[in-house]
């Protein structure tokens, strides 16, 4: 089974949760927003409201974590992912500028 973690509960994430129920053998198993009430429609996923928190916790048990954060987080929070040793799928844009 592919187990995904998604740092981010905001509109674009329910797009890539549809998607992922689509996928045979992908799963959903951690969950990340720093609302509490974005998490609840997450039943089957262990849930956090700090992402060190849940960098922390959940290194070693994600295929992969999905970045579904405001795009001036991306960069800063794909690079702590990856950092703290995950393999990270970020969609466009990495970061606001190149700099």
């Amino acid at each position: 089974m592919l187990k995904i973690g998604l740092l981010g509960r905001g509109s674009i994430s329910y797009a890539h949760t549809k998607a992922y129920e689509k996928i045979e053998n992908a799963k959903i198993v951690a969950c990340c927003d720093i609302r509490p009430e974005q998490l609840e429609d997450m039943k089957d996923a262990r849930k956090y409201t700090d992402i060190d928190t849940f960098l922390a916790k959940e290194a070693g048990k994600l295929d992969y974590v999905d970045i579904c954060l405001p795009t001036y987080l991306h960069a800063e929070v794909s690079i702590k992912a990856m950092r703290a040793g995950f393999n990270v799928l970020c969609e466009k844009p990495m970061a606001l500028n190149s700099n």
